[in-house]
């Protein structure tokens, strides 16, 4: 593997003396993981020492990227830190893969009579997913937040039960009803026997205590998830057979043996002593209190150091002085512009959508068995014909997919911009392209549907429920079939605009280009979902699925903002093309150099190895850096808005801009790092502050500039005298309002009465129906609908202007008026 990695690196970088001395560092990589050494000081040290050695020249006016953005150094340099960011994780990977948690042949009982085999569990895992389960609660604290976490929840029933095991022994009716001392000693025999080491062999062993809990626990889940339980939103029969309900819980209880079950070597278990369950023991370990401290110091440390690197890079302002920007009207229309057009009441159709899907998830939260009684109205059982699980998977890809949509679209659109002729084909490649995306939602959004519902097989019945269907994780859910159209989608996007950009007569490291590499990335990260199976260990199921999620949020979305941002104020005669290119590559490395392996804090408490506590701490702190940056451009992106007053033709297009990098560093940058410091994250790990930040960064950052996107689009198409601001500027206010609404009276203060729980009374507490059901908590879920209100209302109001100036222009081409 390390061989390989060098390879490859070398190959990259060429003969580039400065560049070649990545190699040492990566070649040292896997024998200090392997050795459990962490040498971040060395290995930051020696990365300074590189960039030291690029030829960057330092002038009276501070440092001079037009020498390393004009030759092939440039280029070099970002595609090798690209390389040893994903040589760094596949490296991870492989260690990752090594020192899984294991799930044994067999748990025998004392007696030597076999309790549960690998084969059951395995069978869980894929009930688990076939059924859509992680859109329903949640699994090593991620998925969805309606139902409970099952491994919380196991690991809590399994304390429960095994207390009341001992305490009838000793005579009593219940632990409780014991006296002070005898349950002291009962929790003490408990906490011992759960922290208990890793078995040397495939055998593992469960004491008749635990033979008793997890009986008892596949009672619970037969009657829960199968009988059906209508006050946790559980139809009956959502797992089809009893059987099945059983094999849940033998995955369940896995997850809660791996979380109190000492890795070999260490004195904490696989999951760094997750959840936090008073009973069985686990707390947080040393090193997150210690790596919560140092994440502080680099916070300040790094946010010092990045303000002092974008002044000393000397980037130009957006302009703030009166520019001459010519009218809309005077602008040339390419017929792959027209159709990039259709884009944007496609995804505005989409955003409709899922905000009505999300305001019907949110009240299910204060009524599990219906939506406002309607179907008890006209005779429908609405939670069996429309499950949570279902509406929250479809709630997820549509946001992913109406921002994806106007995304591709603005790519397409935007290279015209630059040149009046098209290459080829090239309309009706768009027309085709987004014909496919509509064919492959609709077929993905069914086969969730057909499922999760199980219309497509058990798994016992093959593998149809995994290709046509569901995978059944979160982001992530649609078939395998349908990922391959998506990617196949992704990939034809990318030559269609290669093909557009080659027209421009421009360096690889021109704007276009740019664009074009960060929506190739897209594709690239979407490619790892491909990498595990239904038999893959859910612990490195876990790793690939957040290497696809996470990098495209963290990463290479953050790299397709900053490019589109660019192109689009140079073409607002904003702001100068080189240097919006000279910002691009300044903000692209320092997204590289801290987004990508950033995605070590998903990993923290999922059953991956140790050092991924300090290498997510380390990097997700910096993550911050790159987001000020943002803001920091945005804030002169605003001084440019009002220089240029009111006959500006593309004020809205720029409104919508600058919100996405406000949101972006309050929803990514604050309430990201916030989260992610590993005390925090311990206790808040999949509660509703992560649903604030979720939508926060979602929406605010990459929403708006979506719809930015399509707004300038419009602009651009429509005849001047059939523009009609009012439309786009309430969906602005709308959005905006809403989700100010939606994160200050409902997310943000449950999310920390929540935290508040997990941390008072244990996670499962915090996750359990009784906290959900609770007055001022209703109260609170009650309050998401004032910010769902206006939401709906802006999605509505995009969608509809979008419309009515597309049938404008269409008439206004059809004319040639």
């Amino acid at each position: 593997m390390a061989l390989a990695a060098t390879t490859i690196l070398s190959d990259t970088v060429g003969g580039d003396r400065s560049l070649a001395r990545l190699l040492p560092v990566v070649a040292s990589a896997r024998t200090d993981v392997e050795n459990g050494i962490i040498p971040l000081e060395r290995d930051f040290l020696e990365f300074l020492s590189i960039l030291s050695s690029l030829p960057l020249e330092i002038g009276d006016d501070g440092l001079d990227l037009a020498a390393l953005r004009s030759g092939s150094t440039g280029l070099q340099a970002l595609v090798a830190l690209f390389v040893a960011n994903l040589v760094a994780m596949g490296l991870g990977a492989w260690v990752s893969h090594r020192r899984a948690p294991p799930i044994p042949d067999e748990i025998r009982g004392p007696d030597g009579d076999p309790i549960v085999t690998d084969e059951q569990v395995q069978l869980g895992k894929k009930v688990f997913q076939a059924n859509g389960l992680m859109n329903f609660g949640s699994v090593l604290g991620n998925g969805s937040y309606f139902g409970v976490d099952l491994t919380a929840d196991a690991l809590e029933l399994k304390a429960e039960f095994m207390r009341e095991y001992y305490a009838r022994e000793r005579g009593g009716e219940s632990f409780e009803a014991l006296a002070d001392d005898e349950r002291a000693v009962v929790a003490e025999r408990v906490e011992r026997e759960l922290d208990a080491d890793a078995p040397d062999g495939s055998i593992a062993r469960y004491s008749a205590a635990e033979v008793s809990a997890h009986e008892r626990i596949r009672e619970r889940y037969v009657d829960r998830y199968h009988d059906g339980s209508p006050e946790r939103g559980i139809p009956s029969e959502f797992v089809d057979s009893a059987d099945h309900a059983e094999r849940l819980a033998d995955f369940a209880c896995w997850t809660a043996w791996m979380a109190h079950t000492n890795r070999p070597g260490s004195d904490h278990s696989y999951t760094n002593d997750w959840p936090y369950v008073p009973a069985t023991g686990n707390r947080p370990t040393g090193q997150v209190l210690v790596w919560s401290t140092i994440s502080v110091v680099l916070l300040i440390a790094g946010g010092g150091f990045g303000v002092w690197a974008y002044h000393a890079f000397d980037f130009a302002e957006p302009t703030t002085e009166l520019v001459d920007v010519p009218s809309p009207d005077a602008v040339s229309v390419t017929p792959t512009q027209y159709a990039a057009a259709w884009y944007v009441p496609v995804a505005g159709a989409l955003f409709v959508a899922q905000t009505l899907v999300g305001a019907l998830l949110a009240h299910y939260y204060v009524e599990r068995t219906g939506f406002y009684r309607i179907g008890e109205a006209l005779g429908v059982d609405v939670v069996s014909l429309l499950p949570f699980s279902v509406g929250r998977a479809w709630h997820v890809n549509l946001g992913i997919l109406w921002i994806t949509t106007l995304w591709l679209g603005g790519g397409l659109f935007l290279p015209g911009l630059f040149t009046d002729r098209d290459p080829p084909w090239q309309a009706a490649g768009a027309t085709a392209l987004l014909g496919a995306l509509v064919l492959a939602t609709v077929g993905a959004f069914a086969g969730v549907w057909l499922g999760t519902r199980g219309k497509l097989g058990s798994p016992e019945d093959g593998e149809r429920w995994w290709w046509l269907g569901s995978e059944g994780l979160e982001y992530l859910e649609v078939g395998r079939v349908w990922k391959l159209a998506l990617l196949g989608a992704f990939a034809g996007w990318t030559g269609l605009v290669l093909r557009g950009v080659r027209q421009l007569d421009e360096p690889a490291t021109g704007l276009g280009h740019f664009m074009t590499y960060a929506g190739g990335s897209i594709a690239l990260m979407f490619a790892a979902s491909m990498l595990y199976t239904p038999e893959t260990n859910m612990a490195v199921t876990e790793f690939w699925r957040w290497w696809v999620v996470h990098m495209w949020v963290e990463g290479v979305f953050e790299f397709f903002v900053t490019a589109v941002i660019s192109a689009a104020l140079v073409s607002m005669d904003l702001i100068e093309k080189g240097d919006a290119e000279n910002a691009i590559l300044f903000e692209v490395f320092a997204i590289m150099g801290a987004g990508i392996v950033g995605v070590s804090h998903h990993y923290w408490w999922v059953g991956l190895p140790d050092f991924w506590v300090p290498l997510g701490t380390t990097f997700s702190t910096l993550e911050l850096v790159p987001l000020v940056f943002v803001l920091y451009r945005s804030l002169g992106e605003y001084r440019s808005l009002k220089a240029q007053g009111e006959s500006f033709p593309y004020t809205l297009p720029l409104l919508f801009i600058l919100g996405s990098s406000v949101w972006n560093f309050v929803g990514g940058g604050v309430l990201g790092f916030f989260i992610n410091l590993p005390v925090i994250n311990y206790y808040e790990h999949g509660t509703y502050l992560t649903v604030a930040h979720a939508h926060t960064s979602l929406f605010g950052a990459f929403g708006l500039l979506a719809l930015g996107l399509g707004t300038y689009i419009l602009r651009v198409i429509a005849p001047e005298a059939a523009w009609d601001p009012t439309w786009f500027r309430g969906a602005f206010w709308l959005t905006n309002v809403g989700l100010v609404i939606m994160s200050v009276a409902s997310l943000l203060p449950l999310g920390f009465v929540q935290l508040r729980t997990a941390y008072r009374d244990g996670y499962a507490a915090a996750r359990s129906l009784e906290f959900y059901e609770q007055d001022h908590v209703q109260t609170l879920l009650w309050a998401r609908t004032l910010g769902d209100t206006p939401m709906i209302l802006g999605a509505l109001a995009f969608t509809v202007g979008a419309i009515r100036h597309l049938r404008a222009a269409r008439r206004h081409s059809a004319t040639g008026a």
